[in-house]
């Protein structure tokens, strides 16, 4: 038995007093004086935070004796924990080669406690060095990789509290009015977990795939692009489409004000705008970015009327401002999405231009004869990422017959 007290204690990072404590009050499953470890493991770091939190485990245990709270869903499957190696986290790093202060940094930019030296390493983070290993190995600077972590880190974190925030306000709250008590509320978490979690980390990495496959095929058409521009061979479009980005000014703060439940329905009532305004005006809705997305217009003129469109109407649906950005150019079209250089610098713009404003390059300017809309000039602007000035405009709708006196433009970066 103490052995097997040693082993829960080292998987779950917790001291083994507190182990015994927990095996003294019959807190931990077993049968004939052995713990069945994964279950225990699970049992013990769940107990463990709630102490720290000032529970004590007699209150706890009080609690699920009287039938007022549940332990049983450490037991679903979906609460599986990576396995812990048999070596610490100093003899990993050692092994594979980084400082023990990088496996530390990696664990803080996850958003974990960087573990000590001696605690048990587990399964997770050998993947996770390798990872790393592989990045350092193609060149990559240690500090940009630790933040391209970090970005993968804080997106799953709002995937995670985003899933248990839509269960917690259309599903438990429902069924807690109707009289559930918490163990039974417990109780179904559970099974719905137990039938959901796994298509859900397949959708997840179904999603992801197709994301990258796009992001990785607009970084091989850059490639091409520049090819061509450097032997000459690019031919002109002789009615190049136009493509316009959206995006919603404060978005970012609105969902760190008001959590991602609202920020979901705020991007709802985007889409539908979106999708009503893309049809009267002929466009095509291309990609969704939550608090935006990107569209292709046959025609200039229409995919500038269209900028005007969102950002007028925006203010009734109670949106945030949105700001447009358009170019127009040959794009390379592909699975319903489109690609290149056009769609780069359509971002950018959308990037320059500032709440309430629609930005167009001068190409969609010179190709927009629509006696509804003329253009302020900007003069030529640096945008992030374009090693040349760009000529900028901004769109206005022609409200009469006499154009409006615009007040001098204001030195900005982008």
């Amino acid at each position: 038995m103490s052995d097997r007290i040693q082993e829960v204690a080292e998987r779950a990072n917790v001291p083994e007093d507190f182990v015994r404590q927990l095996v003294a009050a019959d807190a931990l499953p077993g049968e004939k004086g052995e713990l069945e470890l994964a279950t225990a493991v699970r049992r013990v770091r769940l107990l463990r935070s709630w102490t720290a939190a000032g529970l004590s485990v007699e209150t706890i245990l009080t609690l699920v004796n009287r039938g007022a709270l549940s332990l049983a869903f450490l037991d679903a499957p979906v609460m599986a924990l990576p396995e812990r190696l048999d070596y610490s986290y100093e003899q990993l790093a050692a092994e594979c080669g980084v400082p023990m202060s990088f496996l530390q940094a990696l664990h803080q930019s996850l958003g974990f406690a960087p573990p000590e030296p001696g605690d048990r390493a587990g399964e997770d983070d050998a993947i996770m060095l390798e990872v790393a290993r592989l990045f350092r190995g193609a060149g990559a600077a240690d500090d940009a990789t630790l933040r391209l972590l970090a970005v993968y880190a804080d997106n799953l974190r709002r995937i995670a509290k985003a899933e248990a925030d839509y269960y917690e306000a259309n599903v438990e709250r429902r069924l807690r009015a109707e009289g559930l008590d918490e163990p039974q509320l417990i109780e179904i978490g559970t099974q719905l977990g137990d039938r959901v979690i796994g298509l859900l980390e397949r959708v997840l990495l179904m999603v992801y795939r197709r994301h990258r496959e796009h992001l990785w095929t607009e970084h091989a058409i850059n490639h091409v692009e520049q090819a061509l521009e450097g032997s000459g061979l690019q031919q002109r479009v002789p009615q190049p489409p136009a493509i316009c980005f959206v995006d919603l000014t404060g978005y970012t703060r609105l969902t760190e004000e008001r959590g991602d439940e609202a920020a979901a329905q705020v991007a709802g009532r985007l889409a539908a705008l979106v999708n009503d305004i893309s049809r009267r005006r002929g466009g095509r809705p291309i990609r969704w970015l939550g608090d935006g997305g990107m569209f292709y217009f046959r025609e200039p003129a229409t995919a500038v009327v269209a900028g005007l469109d969102l950002v007028e109407r925006g203010p009734a649906l109670d949106l945030p401002p949105a700001h447009v950005g358009i170019h127009t150019g040959p794009v390379i079209s592909q699975d319903g999405d489109v690609y290149g250089k056009t769609v780069n610098l359509a971002a950018r713009i959308a990037s320059y231009a500032h709440a309430g404003q629609v930005v167009v390059s001068q190409e969609t300017a010179q190709r927009s004869a629509d006696p509804q809309v003329w253009f302020d000039p900007l003069g030529a602007v640096e945008l992030k990422g374009v090693a040349q000035p760009l000529p900028l405009h901004q769109a206005y709708r022609r409200s009469s017959g006499v154009e409006p006196q615009m007040p001098p433009h204001k030195t900005r970066s982008s």
